[in-house]
């Protein structure tokens, strides 16, 4: 395989294409420069414990393995060096770097025959984002312990770095705030703290008090400590105060001694921050304003973001609560309002509005400028808010994670398929996926069906619409071959229901005397395919409404109980 192809995913790769060759087992000594007394133990167990590798600490070696600490690199860059004078040499400014280089050496680490074949390579990569991850903040079932675990270990293996806990469901985080998480919880907390310790992921704790907090009351300033010390007993260090989706209309006690919202929030958040800041060396603190999709300047975030300390964090959406586009533009706004660091909320794949639940949103991470990461808009990461259903979301965050890995590089088409043929790991079912999520596309990121789709139901092109629904039924039974359990019995419900569209399709070609019925019954389904081919014909065509209208969801106003 290329060099050139095995990276890739890196941004500046040189070689000549020469090898060095040992036979195996290969003596090898390491140098650590990065923290005292290292040695090999500090790198990836899959090279630690090489079978082709025989770490030696005197005599002659055949190779020298160097990890040196170099502060000018970006949190995550690395360096990767393997001369002739047969040294390999990794730079990085903290150990995610120094991972992220292993992986890169091992992708072009060869042993064939009894002989390990090193390249002489020169590669230096440093992620688009500091930041880069999942908030679990969506409304609904949230996931459960065993699907968060998984989170953690599979977004480290995507070369992502965070995790925020925040799921709106969970009532000790939300509406029972005041009371400490029991037991059980706790032990939740430790295993999901010690897992991303181990996979060096930044775990991060939301707590969102918001919808009855007394800006007046002490009591409630303890409280919330109390909380706060709770999470900070068991080594988290990064917090998020959450302050979307309420009511900011203060009463009447809170004006007369903020006067203002906003004020009343700063007080807040700052009392927060200090309080962190004298529980812990480094905290860190990010602030959802309860104007947290502006595309606009408002007094509320002028006032704000005046009165919290300029370090303290600030989530944004994006120009809408589910953007359809952030672009350079948009960030530019943003950015000279908010006049710190930002970290991007992006509501890509979720599907709690309304009854987004009801459908997959299978798509890319489009319409991202490649530009957000440009440092002057203090851009220091973006979180992806996945759907309900954790598996199904997968997809859409490997193919996120190359745009947060090199977003200048990111292009959707080529790397969406790269994200499927890596889910999937098989071509042909890769391209399948493709297809079916071609059927279950995003209606807040794209269009609510794809337009061809839409130009045939309008024209009664029966001849299209037909191949399109035996097009699903064909995908899913190719799909239901697919290796993977969890995808298996995550989409098995959206499985069952192209089989039921394709049978309400006949009804409709055939005019049975039940029509109206079977589709009253076809809409008591909870979940259904995106295109919708026979319930939308049936509405256009038979109910004279007209489901493709205005398709994009308007949120500005939404409510709590727009939300699933």
């Amino acid at each position: 395989m290329s060099i050139y192809q095995a990276l890739k995913d890196y941004q500046e790769v040189i070689t000549r294409g020469d090898y060095l060759v040992f036979d195996t087992p290969v003596s090898c000594r390491f140098v650590g420069r990065f923290f005292r007394f290292e040695n090999q133990t500090a790198m990836k167990p899959s090279l630690a414990a090489s079978a082709y590798i025989n770490w030696i600490e005197e005599g002659a070696a055949d190779l020298t393995f160097k990890h040196v600490f170099n502060r000018t690199l970006a949190r995550d860059a690395f360096t990767l060096t393997i001369s002739e004078d047969k040294e390999l040499v990794i730079e990085s400014q903290n150990l995610r770097g120094f991972r992220y280089a292993q992986e890169a050496l091992e992708k072009v680490m060869t042993v064939k025959e009894g002989r390990l074949y090193l390249p002489l390579v020169s590669v230096k990569h440093c992620p688009s984002f500091a930041m880069r991850g999942v908030i679990e903040g969506f409304y609904g079932t949230p996931w459960t312990r065993e699907e968060r675990l998984d989170c953690l270990s599979f977004i480290a293996d995507k070369g992502m770095n965070t995790y925020m806990y925040a799921p709106k469901n969970d009532d000790y985080q939300r509406s029972h705030w005041r009371e400490p998480y029991p037991e059980d919880w706790v032990a939740h907390f430790r295993d999901l703290i010690q897992l991303a310790k181990e996979r060096q992921v930044d775990f991060w704790y939301m707590i969102s008090p918001g919808l009855d907090f007394d800006y007046t009351k002490e009591e409630d300033y303890q409280l919330l400590y109390q909380k706060l010390q709770q999470l900070l007993d068991l080594g988290v260090c990064h917090f998020g105060l959450l302050l979307d989706d309420i009511d900011y209309q203060i009463v009447a006690a809170v004006e007369r001694r903020f006067k203002k919202t906003a004020y009343a929030q700063a007080h807040l958040a700052t009392a927060v921050y200090q309080f962190l800041q004298r529980q812990h060396a480094a905290p860190d603190l990010v602030v959802c304003p309860t104007e947290y999709d502006n595309h606009h300047d408002s007094l509320y975030l002028a006032e704000l973001s005046e009165a919290i300390p300029a370090e303290v964090v600030f989530f944004w959406t994006g120009p809408s609560t589910l953007a359809s586009q952030i672009s350079q533009a948009d960030i530019e706004t943003m950015a000279a309002i908010y006049r710190r660091p930002i970290i991007i909320w992006d509501n890509i794949p979720v599907n709690d509005y309304q009854n987004d639940s009801e459908r997959l949103f299978l798509t890319p991470f489009a319409n991202r400028s490649p530009f957000l990461c440009q440092p002057d808009y203090q851009v220091r990461g973006i979180v992806s808010n996945p759907m309900i259903s954790w598996e199904l979301s997968k997809p859409t965050l490997i193919d996120m994670s190359r745009y947060l890995w090199d977003a200048k590089r990111y292009q959707p088409s080529y790397s969406w398929l790269e994200a499927l043929r890596d889910y999937t790991g098989d071509e042909a079912m890769a391209l399948a996926l493709l297809r079916f999520a071609w059927h279950n596309g995003n209606r807040h990121l794209h269009r609510d069906l794809p337009f061809e789709v839409e130009e045939a139901l309008v024209r009664k092109d029966i001849a299209s619409l037909s191949a399109w629904v035996a097009e699903v039924v064909e995908l899913v039974d190719k799909l239901k071959k697919l290796d993977i359990p969890e995808f298996q019995q995550a989409i098995a419900p959206w499985f069952d229901r192209a089989k039921a569209d394709q049978s309400f399709w006949r009804v409709i070609l055939e005019q049975a005397p039940d029509l109206e019925q079977q589709y009253a019954d076809l809409q008591e389904q909870k979940h259904r395919i995106g295109s919708n081919i026979p319930s939308r014909f049936y509405q256009l065509h038979y109910l004279q409404e007209n489901s493709m209208l205005g398709n994009q969801a308007q949120v500005a106003e939404a409510r709590a109980e727009d939300y699933t």
